[in-house]
């Protein structure tokens, strides 16, 4: 009877552990609410908490808001929801800087400008107010067969430029265990006004103008935007160069663009 006892325990303990093992893991999973917009009628934490829990009952996932395994991205403009599933730890957005200014463009929106423009092989892409070189720096890393100049008027932000290019080289040197032939990337300081470029010469224009408020001002703007936006015109390639323009200072810049009928 003590030996059927015994055999007995060791075939529940064995049933236990072979149950443990075919049992799948619980994922644990955190939701991360960005919401933007004023007529919401609840606040980000609770969106965040209702639709966990609609995670959790669908899935059968386990909240966790430290030790997740996957973090659900709601991102809430207005009346539009996209949700979406976070695939690194730290944002992208500063992937390729690590000399900052007062108004440095995240990479993520630097990318999404040069994919409006479409870069074909070979294209001369041009920043003339780079600031840091955030949009060529990453030009010159995602497309890398095509030639990307970085031009400011300000001598800090022309060696803030330079500094990101040489970190960025190093990085890529030691991501490759070996020596690199460099990046299809140029910073230069000039005038805005007046590039030495030739007229005609430039694809692709991409630029994040001054809004008027950390740089410049809103009054300067109504000259700096029509002068700037000339030059920009002499320089682009006719019928095929493509631009895009970032700014907050629409009113001007809507005001300068008006003015410019052959555009």
């Amino acid at each position: 009877t003590l030996v059927g006892d015994d055999l007995a325990s060791c075939k529940d303990e064995t049933d236990e552990s072979s149950k443990e093992e075919t049992e799948p893991e619980v994922l644990k999973f955190r939701v991360t609410c960005n919401r933007a917009g004023e007529k919401h009628c609840f606040t980000s934490n609770e969106a965040a908490r209702d639709f966990g829990g609609a995670v959790q009952e669908y899935f059968k996932w386990k909240a966790d808001m430290t030790n997740f395994d996957v973090e659900v991205l709601l991102n809430i403009h207005d009346n539009e929801i996209v949700v979406g599933i976070a695939l690194t730890e730290e944002s992208l957005h500063r992937r390729n800087i690590t000399h900052f200014g007062p108004t440095t463009l995240r990479s993520t929106l630097a990318y999404g400008m040069l994919r409006l423009c479409g870069p074909l092989p070979y294209d001369i892409i041009v920043d003339p107010m780079c600031g840091t070189g955030a949009i060529p720096i990453e030009g010159a890393t995602e497309w890398s067969d095509c030639y990307h100049i970085a031009g400011d008027n300000n001598p800090l932000a022309v060696n803030r430029a330079a500094n990101n290019i040489a970190s960025l080289l190093t990085k890529s040197q030691v991501k490759e265990g070996k020596s690199s032939w460099g990046l299809p990337i140029d910073a230069v300081q000039w005038d805005i006004c007046n590039l030495p470029l030739r007229t005609g010469s430039v694809d692709i224009i991409l630029t994040d103008l001054p809004f008027g408020k950390r740089m410049g001002s809103k009054k300067r703007n109504w000259n700096l935007y029509p002068a700037c936006l000339r030059e920009m015109s002499r320089v682009c390639t006719p019928t095929t160069g493509r631009a895009v323009l970032l700014t907050q200072d629409t009113k001007c810049f809507t005001k300068a663009l008006s003015g410019m009928r052959h555009v």
